[in-house]
């Protein structure tokens, strides 16, 4: 019963999620009367800003009335939108921008102010509007806001500057050329973080987790959680580690999909298409991120939706994969079947690359470029990241055997494939004892008429970890004797298989960790105050000081990672275990938490500003198409924000007991004795409470979201 919970567990949480999520949904659409008297205001119906009817835009409706416009940009967009719509409808729903923090919201909070409704995110906007309307009606310098100065402005307009058919007045030419250098970076709307209940409530249950529920049983043996044979039903069969799993091949009609070659081709070029429309829009269409499907497509939807396809799919996104679908129609001179010779020089990929530092630097690399330079609202850039990662990896499939790139060098698939460590689905070999050991053609690695040889050098018989599995099929299509096997199993599988540890994959792990971090703590208000420190103190200009404080940020958790391993070394008395070994095997115990903080924070974005590209969809390069009729559409958030908090600290407390888990099968495959691997882990308890408990400390924090000017 114990296994089988825990072979549907995933799925218990994925169900439990979508059930919060719906009812977060259904909760955002309530409405809550509040409405107050007073005097009449004209009131912008696009952004509800105050306006002087003497000045003001202004339209009539297909009834007579007549509205008032605070610039012609929401007038026009005001008057696209009644096509087709109910005029009343359209006027509320284009209101409801959150005047503190400018999210896009639906009805649930509401408030007034001088006769006008005003609709919020929290009662935290709620309170602070109320305190003082004025202080977020009135007009005022977009850079001085920054900085609190709320002074509003005068009617002075020799510092106008216009941004997306709207004009802004600044109180100086130095401030309205600061604006014109990154518009969209003043108007980023202020997600709040979890309330201090919340936080302080959480830290609590992340301890008692930890020193009561895990701990009290780390002094046991492990007695593995493997079912009795005649406690197994059909289909299901238990793994090397002693965990149940389930076999989805019992299922005919989807082996014979998997085999079919045009299964991954229709697959494949699905995402091709969407690649190349990120490609053209980008480059082509409007560089306004709120007009250019790019951005939003790329890193709102992709960049977030991938860590809930590892979290549930595992390696599943390297079977779609535009990238090397583009490489390996064109370097094989086909779209599917069996290659037969190709463009390729087959040259081995250089020995001392064999490794994953490669994609560890390009992931670096990457995070800087994103964060440091924005590349995440400029479309034409991140058009010309997904041109680079196309280069490199068409350039290697021209080079080298097979898919070298996709092993060593793809710094989306090697973050996925540590990931895909704790993934639910696998692909194995059913009986690696008898027929993997007497199978003379080992067609699964070399191919065959049936299917390729595997494309990044993986041999069934002894595989045991997703790392390096792309999940290509070719092994479905090749193995003579249907050795092959795709199973469900529980979280975490292959973190509980004491395979020999390496030392890419640990730093690889630990920079995740910290990076993943670090991407959280650069939308915060506290990210500013550290850059504007350390360019007020060495004088090195922004992208320097952000430079330094990134690696600062980078290798703080590691040393102090390193400083618990030697502790718990000291503390468990083995002088046979050495530093290292240490070092590489309990960095693997922190994945689950890294992945659970990095499925709380995409959350954020992927449910609070992924509606966005409904509408994108219908104007994908901002040239005022309507192709399905959304291209009006301002749709409110998925999820209401106390929702939001309620999943975010679930995935943290979910990781964090995962973590914890890891450690223990880690400390029990290093140490024999009971003792010694109880006092092992107190280090490693230290180490992974600090690290939740920063996850949580992330999460309380106001997020600054860059993509409100999407």
């Amino acid at each position: 019963m114990k296994a089988r919970f825990a072979l549907l567990f995933p799925y218990l949480c994925g169900l439990f999620v979508v059930i919060v999520i719906i009812a977060g949904h259904k909760k955002a659409d309530t409405t809550e009367a509040g409405i107050t008297a007073g005097s009449n205001v004209e009131i912008c119906p696009g952004c509800a800003m105050e306006v002087d009817p003497a000045t003001a835009p202004t339209r009539t409706t297909a009834l007579g009335d007549l509205r008032y416009f605070c610039c012609e940009g929401c007038a026009e967009r005001f008057e696209s939108g009644m096509d087709g719509h109910d005029e009343e409808a359209v006027s509320r729903q284009m209101a409801y921008l959150d005047p503190v923090c400018h999210m896009e919201v639906g009805e649930k909070i509401e408030s007034a102010y001088r006769g006008a409704p005003y609709f919020f995110c929290t009662e935290i906007c709620r309170e602070r509007f109320n305190e003082d309307p004025e202080r977020f009606l009135a007009e005022v310098c977009l850079v001085c806001r920054g900085e609190g100065d709320f002074t509003p402005l005068g009617m002075n307009r020799d510092f106008d500057a216009t941004w997306q058919g709207k004009t802004y007045r600044f109180c100086s030419a130095e401030h309205r050329d600061a604006f014109r250098g990154d518009p969209a970076g003043f108007f980023m709307h202020t997600m709040w973080g979890i309330p201090n209940w919340l936080y302080y409530t959480s830290i609590a249950l992340v301890l008692i987790i930890s020193f009561v529920i895990i701990e009290l049983r780390a002094g046991k043996k492990r007695d593995g959680d493997a079912p009795a044979e005649e406690n197994l039903v059909a289909g299901l069969s238990a793994g090397d580690e002693g965990l149940v799993r389930y076999d989805l091949l019992r299922f005919k009609w989807l082996g014979c999909l998997l085999r079919h070659d045009l299964t991954r081709f229709v697959l494949r070029s699905v995402f091709v298409v969407i690649f190349l429309l990120i490609i053209a829009a980008g480059l082509f269409g409007s560089q306004l991120p709120s007009k250019n499907i790019a951005p939003i497509l790329t890193w709102t939807i992709w960049w977030g939706g991938l860590i809930w396809l590892v979290a549930y799919a595992g390696k599943a996104w390297c079977y779609v994969c535009p990238w090397d679908a583009i490489s390996d129609w064109v370097e094989g001179f086909r779209f599917f079947g069996r290659k037969k010779g190709g463009m390729s020089l087959g040259l081995k990929w250089p020995r001392f690359m064999r490794n994953i530092w490669p994609a560890t630097i390009l992931f670096i690399g990457l995070t800087w470029i994103e964060l440091g330079f924005g590349v995440t609202m400029i479309p034409r850039a991140t058009a010309w990241l997904a041109i680079a990662i196309l280069v490199l990896t068409f350039v290697s499939a021209l080079l080298f055997d097979r898919r070298s790139f996709c092993r060593y060098g793809c710094l989306v698939g090697r973050i996925s494939g540590l990931y895909a460590l704790f993934a639910p689905v696998e692909v194995r070999a059913r009986d690696k004892a008898g027929v993997c050991r007497s199978c003379s053609t080992r067609s699964c690695y070399k191919g065959n008429d049936a299917g390729e040889a595997c494309p990044t050098f993986e041999y069934l018989g002894t595989m045991r970890q997703n790392t390096y599995c792309i999940t290509c099929m070719e092994c479905l299509k090749s193995c003579e004797k249907e050795n092959v096997a795709i199973r469900l199993r529980p979280w975490g599988a292959d973190l509980s298989v004491h395979n020999r540890p390496r030392t890419d994959e640990a730093y690889l792990a630990l920079m995740m960790l910290s990076l993943t971090g670090f991407h959280g703590l650069t939308m915060t208000p506290a990210w500013a105050k550290i850059v504007n420190w350390i360019d007020n103190g060495l004088g090195l200009g922004e992208i320097t000081s952000f430079s330094i404080g990134m690696v600062g940020i980078m290798f703080a958790p590691i040393v102090l990672y390193a400083l618990l391993v030697a502790l718990s070394r000291a503390m468990a008395g083995s002088s046979g275990v050495i530093f290292r070994e240490y070092f590489i095997r309990y960095a693997y115990a922190l994945l689950p938490i890294a992945l659970f903080y990095h499925l709380a924070h995409n959350s954020e974005h992927l449910l609070m500003e992924g509606q966005k590209a409904i509408a994108l969809f219908s104007d994908p390069f901002g040239l005022e198409w309507n192709l399905f009729g959304t291209a009006q559409w301002t749709l409110q958030p998925l999820i209401d924000l106390e929702t939001l908090w309620i999943l975010q600290v679930f995935f943290v407390m979910v990781g964090h007991v995962y973590s914890l888990w890891t450690a223990r099968c880690t400390a029990g495959a290093i140490f024999g004795d009971s003792r010694a691997t109880f006092r092992s882990q107190l280090p490693m308890l230290i180490a992974m409470i600090l690290f939740s408990i920063m996850s949580l400390w992330l999460l309380k924090q106001p997020m600054e979201m860059r993509t409100s000017a999407m």
